[in-house]
């Protein structure tokens, strides 16, 4: 079973292709390990892989939902949020200004200022799974935010329009889906990689230096905190891919979706 880990970007123009980083294991060794693709090519070339081998899963590190209470106040499927973000159509302003011109001016709950965030009560802001991960003492943040160290909003707004052509191409999407390959999961690397100060570069070589990957991995992986955060995450989904496969569809995830994290760290 082939593994591959995607740090997703949010960015537009040429920085995709410095900060969208892939890795792919098997076995729990990492094969592989770069840069410089665009989301658009990053799809494709995904599609060309499954339909190459569909032995393959996919960890995909942003959020493949919106908040319950969102989608049902709109009467979404997941599957329709996603064809409507493919179509920039998920508001009539989104339908007048393309997606990416909307983000910085976006409707409510989605927000870039300070006011914005403020209509937002804490249980608005999260999905189940996000409010799990923050329990745990991790601190996901809200896909509604747009703006800021961190957000997370941009790329999973991007990447959902990423999960409708995959869908289309045959890939299952869990926990919407069975969990069957070729498969996508939607993952958080904090939750993967542990304690460990991601921002320093010498503690990146250090974690890194406790993996069995080959010597040019561990040094291009060590070089930034997306590089890290898709190599690490390949190398633990490797080593639970039984997991992988019996990952069971709870009917409250069916809507919010869920973020994968192993049941132990095993690198």
């Amino acid at each position: 079973m082939r593994i591959v880990a995607i740090d997703w970007s949010g960015r537009t123009g040429s920085g995709q292709g410095r900060t969208l980083w892939l890795a792919e294991a098997v076995n729990r060794k990492l094969i592989r390990l770069e840069a410089g693709r665009s989301r658009d090519e990053t799809v494709e070339l995904l599609i060309a892989e499954a339909n190459r081998n569909p032995d393959l899963i996919v960890g995909l590190d942003f959020a493949f939902s919106l908040p319950e209470w969102y989608l049902r106040d709109r009467a979404l499927t997941p599957r329709a949020l996603w064809a409507r973000l493919a179509a920039e159509e998920l508001t009539p302003r989104m339908r007048s200004l393309g997606l990416a011109r909307w983000m910085n001016s976006p409707d409510h709950p989605f927000w870039t200022t300070a006011q914005g965030h403020a209509l937002l009560t804490g249980d608005q802001k999260f999905r189940r799974t996000e409010l799990d991960a923050r329990a745990a003492g991790s601190q996901p943040k809200s896909v509604f935010q747009l703006v800021g160290a961190g957000q997370v909003g941009r790329g999973s707004l991007y990447g959902m329009q990423a999960l409708h052509r995959l869908a289309a191409a045959g890939f299952g999407i869990w926990p919407f889906h069975e969990a069957e390959p070729p498969l996508l999961v939607e993952i958080y690397p904090r939750l993967l990689t542990g304690p460990v100060t991601k921002s320093r570069q010498s503690e990146r070589e250090r974690y890194l230096s406790t993996l069995d990957i080959p010597r040019q991995f561990s040094c291009r992986g060590a070089a930034s905190e997306d590089a890290f955060d898709a190599a690490v995450s390949a190398v633990v989904m490797s080593a639970a891919v039984g997991e992988l496969l019996a990952l069971p569809n709870k009917p409250h995830d069916l809507i919010e979706g869920r973020i994968w994290q192993p049941r132990h760290i095993r690198r």
